[in-house]
């Protein structure tokens, strides 16, 4: 699923939030502030008894501005923005959230005290226009004191955010719905294209909010003629009621797709998932979409890394074929040598063809020769011509296979890459690519080892079933943990896990084996057959790479894709 469109860019939506955000939050108390990515800042506000995570971020994917109950690692030194947040905030309260201007900023208005203990006023600005998204910190005086990203008079578009500036949102060229001027603007319909004209005149509506509101008035988008009197009522109407939407009789947030709505549409794409206020919505899809976008850059090192080891390795099998296309007809070269060994005596030096019987085709056939070489001269210049293209074969043969089984071995990296969490970190992937020299971590001076991350583990009536989470672990699991007795599973023809029933000589039960084969086929995202054999029937595939190994004397059964989390160890420990 990719997040690149939501309903973040709808003022409708956005006024929702800020209004259920402002009815819960209006006078909290700042508890904590913490930065944890260069775009994201997170308020920890102590609200009806409780600590609230107010998250925000400017990720052009993501933009956001929600609560969450969600956590993430912070950096050992906090960034220069968030320092200056905790300077300005951390004795301070929230007083009010609103929308800014009638534009897609949600102004959070903090009351604070200064190090002399006066009462200072501050706006933490947070602009949520996708790729165009900012958060801008100023005083009460709306002089910006800093903010994450630092637009300069030639590439602000006049939006200018810089220090010392006085904050000033992007020109809105339409004015809002909710204003006197937009519900004129609409009123003032002309005949045509109400859906356009409704966007061109306005700002604060996406065409899908546009439609649903055309819908619910029971007006079509094309109308030749203007509005009549009761036709421009429902539709001003209903307008006034979107003014205040928190409190509009059909108020009931959902997120349906990729899209949060303040209420059903009709014409919404995807399973829609009711939720008791809009801060949930936004939650519930922006968390999903943070971590999927993190995640996908986080690794967009290693992807690129894999990328291009596979392109030069495609290359270098496409080279292989043909070297050894060459050689197919290299015995030509030995019979042809063979051929002038026997009519050697017919043969003089300064000949330049050999007019013989073929006896390997009993047909008459010419060769030519080298008039500067000897009969024998000739004979050997064949004969080294096959050698050397049958030693050619030799080594391209063998160089194919290994080349052909680093093919599959990268198969197994980008399927590593594609389902590594987003909380799991790449340590492995990124040692598994720099024994390929495909890839070099920076380095950052000393830093202490990393303790091996372990293999997931689950109890399963009794047994102890491991499953490897990428390839050298799989071969830690499958070559040093797992005995010849215990059992060992794997997709069938598939890259995946290598689990094992840690089975100590017992016999598995058929319900083990079931939800062992299920473990193993989790990431293949539809029923798919696994085999299942004693680990003693396990060999490592000769000249192969981690993980990659050739198995005998195996049962194959069909299991559905099933990770089980509620039956990992850690997991259930932890509830």
């Amino acid at each position: 699923m990719v997040y690149n469109r939501a309903m973040g860019s709808d003022f409708l939506a956005l006024s929702a939030l800020a209004d259920e955000l402002n009815a819960k939050l209006a006078g909290a108390r700042m508890d904590k502030i913490v930065q944890p990515e260069a775009d994201e800042i997170r308020l920890f506000l102590r609200a009806g008894g409780r600590t609230e995570c107010l998250v925000a971020s400017c990720n052009a994917g993501a933009p956001r501005l929600h609560l969450t109950a969600e956590r993430k690692q912070n950096p050992v030194t906090a960034p220069n923005f968030c320092m200056l947040l905790r300077k300005y905030l951390s004795v301070s309260a929230l007083e009010e959230v609103s929308m800014w201007r009638e534009d897609r900023i949600i102004a959070l208005r903090f009351n604070a005290r200064t190090e002399m203990r006066d009462n200072a006023t501050f706006y933490l600005f947070i602009e949520i226009m996708n790729r165009y998204s900012n958060i801008v910190f100023t005083d009460a005086d709306l002089v910006i004191l800093d903010a994450v990203k630092h637009l300069g008079f030639d590439d602000g578009g006049g939006h200018v955010v810089l220090r010392g500036v006085r904050y000033s949102p992007p020109d809105q060229p339409k004015p809002n719905y909710r204003t006197e001027e937009g519900k004129r603007a609409i009123g003032a319909f002309p005949g045509g294209d109400l859906h356009r004209w409704m966007l061109d005149k306005t700002s604060g509506f996406s065409g899908a909010t546009v439609s649903e509101i055309l819908r619910r008035a029971g007006l079509d988008a094309d109308i030749p003629r203007p509005l009549s009197d009761s036709e421009k009522e429902r539709l001003l109407s209903l307008v006034t009621q979107l003014d205040d939407v928190t409190h509009a009789p059909f108020y009931a947030p959902c997120l349906a797709g990729k899209d949060v709505y303040p209420f059903p549409y009709a014409a919404a794409k995807g399973e829609r998932r009711d939720f008791a206020d809009i801060i949930s919505a936004y939650d519930a899809l922006y968390t999903a979409a943070d971590r999927e976008l993190r995640n996908k850059a986080r690794l967009k090192a290693l992807t690129t890394a894999v990328k291009h080891l596979r392109s030069r390795t495609e290359k270098n099998i496409a080279i292989d074929r043909e070297r050894l296309a060459e050689c197919e007809n290299m015995d030509k070269w030995r019979m042809m040598g063979e051929l002038i060994v026997a009519n050697i005596y017919r043969v003089k030096k300064g000949d330049t063809v050999l007019r013989c019987l073929d006896y390997y085709t009993g047909d008459e056939r010419e060769i030519p020769l080298d008039e500067r070489l000897t009969p024998s001269g000739n004979s050997a210049a064949y004969y080294n011509r096959y050698n050397k293209l049958k030693r050619t074969k030799e080594f391209t043969e063998k160089k194919l296979a290994a080349d052909l089984l680093l093919l599959d071995y990268i198969g197994s990296l980008e399927a590593e890459i594609a389902s590594l969490p987003y909380d799991s970190p790449a340590t492995a992937i990124e040692e598994e690519l720099e024994r390929l020299g495909a890839f070099r971590k920076k380095s950052k001076g000393k830093v202490r080892r990393e303790k091996a991350e372990p293999p997931y583990e689950y109890e399963i009536e009794g047994f102890t079933v491991l499953a490897g989470k990428n390839n050298l672990q799989n071969d830690e699991l499958t070559f040093r943990v797992a005995s010849s007795s215990d059992l060992w599973l794997h997709l069938k023809n598939r890259h995946g896990a290598h689990v094992v029933v840690l089975a100590k000589g017992a016999p598995v039960p058929e319900s083990v084996i079931k939800i062992a084969a299920e473990i193993a086929a989790a990431s293949a995202g539809a029923n798919a057959e696994v085999d299942y054999t004693l680990r003693r029937y396990v060999k490592r595939r000769p000249s192969g790479h981690p993980g990659q190994v050739i198995y005998t004397d195996f049962k194959t059964t069909v299991a559905r894709p099933d990770a089980h989390s509620e039956l990992l160890k850690g997991r259930r420990n932890a509830d």
